[in-house]
């Protein structure tokens, strides 16, 4: 038996909302929101059969045509104010008994009664439960559209371009409705619900199918019970406890294990819902027994072959209420009665007394049953409130312990810090001593090395000087940083040191050849010219692969121009004026 469902609600920028990522989710396509500078592509989305858009009769009959990004870009665009309805949505289930094509043109036919109503453009998403959908517990049956419809009225301009204009009826304040006057949005909801009643159940009469009810359960009669709106936090919690306990069940299947799914519901709205199911149900089937048994009742007086028709009661004996239907079953009883004694005489058929007396007893087995309905009623609340209290206990431990987790891990990583603080202090404190030892061995070196023709009193030779023991610094930072003893902190601090070292020979070269031009004797700078060229390519050759593009570029850059000048010089064919 089809359901009714048939619900509307605004899609709205002060709750985060875009017509674009909305119309694209529903669709299932990719689409580009002009507005905020996104995409949003929900193309490889399942459970969506169709997407189209719908426009106005009017607007058809003229020739007219739009794309879905442009038209919910420019139902964005339309909208200045921040918190703006930029769309509208319908929800509306589509029954199951009928077959696509025909569940298609049902909501098409329906959408485009809302198109024409409001004179608005829509678009209509037809949507079924996925295979994922079904394995969480998903209704097989549950097809449904999502209708969305722009919030302004769609004309054409005198391009013949669509624009949208003036917010349509159903945007309108009860106030603004009843300058116009016209009924309430409410009472214009519930219009809305009555034609989608009515449009579906012309479809579902012509296969005789059971036909749907725009009303509520109240107003129908039916006792059941609303379960409460789970919300997306709740849905969620629920969602992935289930994931949990499917993957539990998976991983127990390759083990060659068998593992119970736990389906009881993980938060507390969860339960309550399962409870109000639970407690529906039982009043269904108490609904049904009541009618079984009332009928038995009549038919405990009435199944003596009398003839119904004959036999109508007056309203005064009992109490204006018809008598109840007979069952079946008794014309089931009489035929075998009649085949079997064709001679025999004809039964008197009841009078209105028994007539009032059956609808006596069933009236009283119908009171039995609601004071048994009651004293169910009473206990499952009680249940309910015990299992509510045990759910809220629970969840109170729970927090608790997801607390002190969270406690303990926040000590843990603050002892961790504190660890970890002191292991880099005391890395950096033997880096430094390391560091020492090793300039100090090669500074110490250098002070008795001689290089030929270099003056060490001089900046010219201080530099080339410092150049050659930034080599050999390189080599035992090099032997230190592949050490197997060195730590990760060490490497890395040596590392630094390494760069520091490269742009301080690039430095001090480009200082020594300056110095060098500045020495008065030919020879001096030719000597010195060779020395540095030396220690600088002896540098580069040996350390040039650890150096970054950059200083790579600033150590070759002082190599031409050491190379430069020293050619400059071997041409030169005056002499210094200390020659």
């Amino acid at each position: 038996m089809s359901i009714f469902i048939a619900s509307t609600k605004p899609i709205t920028r002060s709750k985060g909302q875009s017509a674009v990522a909305s119309a694209s989710y529903r669709a299932g396509c990719e689409l580009e929101d002009k507005r905020y500078g996104k995409t949003h592509d929900y193309s490889k989305r399942s459970g969506v059969m169709s997407a189209d858009i719908i426009l106005p009769t009017s607007l058809k009959e003229q020739g007219a045509n739009i794309e879905r990004s442009e038209l919910w870009n420019l139902a964005e665009e339309v909208e200045t104010r921040k918190n703006s309805r930029v769309a509208r949505e319908w929800i509306i289930n589509l029954p199951h008994e009928l077959s696509e094509s025909e569940r298609k043109e049902l909501a098409h036919k329906f959408t485009q009664s809302l198109a024409d109503k409001f004179g608005v453009i829509a678009d209509c998403a037809i949507h079924k439960p996925t295979a994922r959908e079904i394995e969480r517990g998903a209704d097989a049956r549950n097809f449904h559209a999502h209708i969305m419809l722009t919030t302004r009225k769609a004309e054409l301009d005198e391009d013949g371009k669509i624009t949208l204009t003036s917010k349509s009826d159903c945007e309108l304040s009860d106030t603004q409705r009843l300058a116009k006057s016209m009924s309430r949005a409410k009472d214009e909801v519930t219009e809305i619900r009555e034609l989608w009643e009515h449009i579906a159940n012309e479809k579902l009469a012509e296969y005789d199918h059971n036909l749907i009810d725009s009303r509520s359960y109240a107003a129908q009669g039916i006792e059941i019970t609303p379960q409460e709106k789970m919300g997306s936090v709740a849905t969620k919690l629920e969602r992935d406890k289930y994931e949990r306990e499917l993957k539990k069940a998976e991983q127990a299947k390759e083990k060659g294990e068998v593992y119970q799914i736990d389906e009881t519901p993980a938060t507390i709205r969860g339960e309550v819902n399962r409870l109000i199911a639970q407690r529906n149900s039982e009043a269904w089937s108490a609904q049904l027994t009541d009618n079984q048994k009332m009928n038995d009742a009549a038919d405990a007086i009435i199944i003596n072959g009398h003839d119904i028709k004959q036999t109508t009661p007056s309203p005064q004996l009992i109490g204006g209420d018809q008598p109840p239907k007979p069952s079946t079953k008794a014309a089931a009883v009489d035929e075998p009665t009649k085949a079997s004694t064709p001679d025999a005489p004809k039964r008197k058929a009841p009078s209105p007394t028994d007539i009032a007396a059956a609808m006596a007893l069933a009236m009283n087995v119908r009171k039995e049953l609601a004071d048994d309905e009651k004293q169910k009623e009473i206990a499952l609340e009680q249940q309910r409130q015990r299992e509510i209290a045990e759910q809220n206990r629970r969840e109170q431990a729970e927090r608790e312990r997801i607390e002190q987790q969270r406690a303990d891990r926040e000590r843990a990583q603050q002892q961790e810090r504190q660890a970890q603080a002191e292991r880099l202090e005391r890395e950096n404190k033997q880096f430094t001593a390391d560091k020492k030892q090793m300039y100090g061995s090669v500074l110490a070196q250098a002070a008795d090395k001689d290089i030929r023709g270099v003056d060490k009193t001089k900046p010219a030779g201080t530099a080339i000087l410092a150049i050659s023991a930034a080599n050999e610094v390189m080599h035992k930072l090099n032997d230190y940083i592949n050490e197997p003893r060195t730590t990760q902190t060490q490497r890395e601090l040596a590392e630094v040191e390494r760069s520091n070292l490269t742009d301080f020979v690039s430095d001090k070269s480009k200082q020594a050849l300056s110095e060098i031009k500045n020495l008065y004797r030919t020879d001096d700078r030719k000597t010195h010219t060779e020395a540095l060229q030396t220690a600088l390519n002896d540098f580069v050759g040996n350390h040039s692969k650890t150096a970054d593009k950059t200083q790579q570029q600033a150590l070759q850059s002082a190599q031409r121009d050491v190379t430069s000048f020293s050619n400059e010089i071997n041409r030169s064919r005056g002499f210094g004026m200390g020659m």
